[in-house]
């Protein structure tokens, strides 16, 4: 049972990724399973490892918290810089679009998600697309990242907005 949102959605991605509709289907599918491992891996370089395996650019010394959700469908939009620390829970998105409804006042958009070297994104934090999070900066638990942050700050709420300096 596949309703008129899926077939409109999945038409929208297999377009922007140039794709075939079952190459998709089979890769939408290993990413899946990935995902689910991933979640619940028990050893941290295991779950960067499976998360490299869908494809997000992670650097070396890179921690991911349980649970963390990463961007399904254009998880190579997504850089982890480093020594770059994500808590548990936490949502990284690099992608958005309206409903069937309303889709031509909000079209997909795709836009990059950078964490630079150093940064440390504490748990159930989410981010949005566009976001650039420079070195060495703290998004405190439970944040809405919601534009860039620059070096060495420290940043918390929903918006998120700066607390302090750190340098």
């Amino acid at each position: 049972m596949i309703d008129e949102r899926d077939k409109v959605s999945s038409a929208e991605v297999i377009s922007s990724k140039k794709s075939k509709k079952i190459i998709f289907f089979y890769w939408f599918i290993k990413n899946w399973f990935i995902d689910r491992l991933a979640a619940v891996a028990p050893v941290p370089s295991w779950r960067v490892w499976l998360h490299r395996l869908k494809g997000i650019n992670i650097g070396k010394n890179v921690y991911i918290g349980y649970y963390v959700i990463f961007d399904r469908i254009y998880p190579e939009e997504i850089t982890l810089e480093d020594y770059v620390e994500i808590g548990d829970r936490t949502i990284i998105s690099a992608h958005q679009r309206g409903s069937l409804v309303n889709r031509d006042k909000y079209p997909r958009e795709i836009k990059p998600v950078i964490i630079k070297k150093g940064a440390w994104i504490m748990p159930g934090c989410i981010i949005i697309p566009g976001v650039s999070i420079d070195v060495m900066s703290i998004v405190a638990t439970g944040s809405v990242v919601t534009k860039n942050i620059p070096a060495y700050e420290l940043w918390a709420g929903v918006p998120s907005k700066k607390l302090k300096s750190l340098s």
